[in-house]
Formats: structure tokens, C-alpha cells, sequence
């Protein structure tokens, strides 16, 4: 496989088609572990580091002002009703997920469970940039799918400093979206990493960069949505995607695959 040298994360996996891109994620496990589970992210230009939302929003950033601007974000949500959710008060954790997917910047990184997921937000984005193909093998991660977590926000947010790897989580389907994106979030205390400033581990093998130049993006989204199903309808299906998929953005045939 091709390598491409990349300002950011040095040399990385370059594959040259969809197919070879497929066999390399069927192959991604560990010797050690001998399973293949990651967690995949998509970003749309290789040149950018891994931050969080609210990382970018509030610079300069560090961990205090972070978790001020936390704790601040879920005092105002909570004020405004946004708390409570089919009659069922929602966790700090819950309430941030929530957010995040209505567009609210979190600390919270999107990740996802279904690396294929992860690659169409990989190719939506910047079509003509070479793009950020990333799993995280959760060898190498705190935390578990399936698994709740209802504690504080200030009990969370105060051991992470002690970890040099993110925590994962996977949120309940609080939003139809959650659910159809297979959404896993990570996070981690704020910090100057190679990487960007979320924790992610430099082991060997343990967080994988795969460079998706554009023509490849180009030819993945039509595998995608033609053989996967995987597109914007399927994966925002609430009101505001199907909204959004039916504007002028869009020719008027665009949510037809055949």
C-alpha cells in the first residue's frame, strides 16, 4: 500500500481504491488482542488535528476553561428545558451528547462503531482535500459501548488528568441520529499531543491515520450510498435531515438512489 507523508501525523496509509481500503479495516486487529474493533472518525482534510468543538470555539483552550465552559453549557441547557427528554431527566453525560448532535460544541469527539459510517463523514467533507481516515483500537481506550455512565459532569471531567489514553462512550439513542450514525464519542482531559490536544495513543498500530484522497472520496460516497445505503437521509433521519436533504442545497432527484 502507498504511504503518504502528511505535515501532522507523519507517514500514513495511502490506499489507491475502495477495495484496498476494505481489506485494510478487515485487517486492522492487534496481535495482541487478536480482534478488530476501532473507533472511526472522519475527518475531511488530513492538515487538521484532532480537537473537539469546543476546543476550537474557546480558544486558547486548556482544561479549566474547558470544564468552565462545560459547566456552563449544561447550566444553560438545563435552563432552557433541554434536560428532560420523553419525560425522562437526562445525565450530564446524556445532556452533552444531546447538544453535541444538535450542533453544540462539546468537548465530545464523534466518533463511530461502523468504520463505513465514519468514512462518508470523512468523504462529505472538503471533496477536493486529501481527508483523515482515523480508528482508535480500543485496546487502547477506557471505557465500554453499551455501558452507562450517570455520574456528575465534575466527577467524570476529574480523573481524566490521570490517563494518557481518551475514555469512550456510547450514548443512548436520545436522538434518532445517535442511532443511525452507530455513535461512540471519546474524550479526554485537554492536552498538547501530537495528535491534536484529544489524548489518543501513540502505541504502535493502537490509532490508525489513513489518508483518503479526493478521488477516492469521490468513488467511496457512490459505493456508500449505492451499496451501503449509507448517506445523509439514512443517517440524520429526523426532521432537520430530511429538511436539509430536501433544500436548495440539493437537486431535486438527490435522494433518489435509483
Amino acid at each position: 500500500m502507498k504511504s503518504l507523508k502528511t505535515n501532522n501525523f507523519g507517514s500514513v496509509r495511502q490506499p489507491d481504491s475502495f477495495e484496498e481500503l476494505l481489506e485494510l479495516i478487515i485487517n486492522c486487529q492487534l496481535d495482541e488482542c487478536g480482534f478488530r474493533t476501532r473507533m472511526w472518525r472522519g475527518q475531511g482534510n488530513i492538515d487538521w488535528l484532532v480537537h473537539s468543538s469546543a476546543y476550537r470555539r474557546i480558544l486558547p483552550t486548556n482544561e479549566s476553561s474547558m470544564v468552565r465552559y462545560e459547566l456552563g453549557l449544561l447550566e444553560n441547557a438545563t435552563h432552557k428545558g433541554y434536560r428532560i427528554l420523553d419525560g425522562r431527566e437526562l445525565c450530564d453525560l446524556e445532556l452533552l451528547a444531546r447538544l453535541q448532535h444538535h450542533g453544540a460544541a462539546t468537548r465530545l469527539v464523534d466518533t463511530s462503531r461502523n468504520a463505513l459510517v465514519a468514512l462518508w463523514f470523512c468523504c462529505i467533507s472538503q471533496p477536493r482535500k486529501t481527508g483523515a481516515f482515523i480508528g482508535v483500537h480500543t485496546h487502547h481506550l477506557g471505557g465500554f459501548e453499551g455501558t452507562p455512565d450517570t455520574r456528575p459532569y465534575k466527577e467524570i471531567v476529574n480523573e481524566l488528568e490521570e490517563y494518557d489514553y481518551p475514555f469512550t462512550w456510547e450514548p443512548p439513542a436520545v436522538t434518532g441520529r445517535i442511532a443511525a450514525q452507530h455513535s461512540q464519542f471519546l474524550y479526554s482531559s485537554v492536552k498538547d499531543t501530537p495528535y491534536g490536544s484529544l489524548v489518543l495513543p501513540i502505541e504502535e498500530d493502537a490509532t490508525w491515520i489513513i489518508a483518503i484522497t479526493h478521488e477516492l472520496k469521490s468513488s467511496s460516497i457512490e459505493i456508500l450510498r449505492e451499496a451501503f445505503d449509507i448517506r445523509q437521509l439514512t443517517l440524520f433521519p429526523d426532521l432537520d435531515g430530511f429538511c436539509q436533504t430536501n433544500s436548495y442545497n440539493y437537486s431535486q432527484y438527490h435522494n433518489e438512489r435509483w
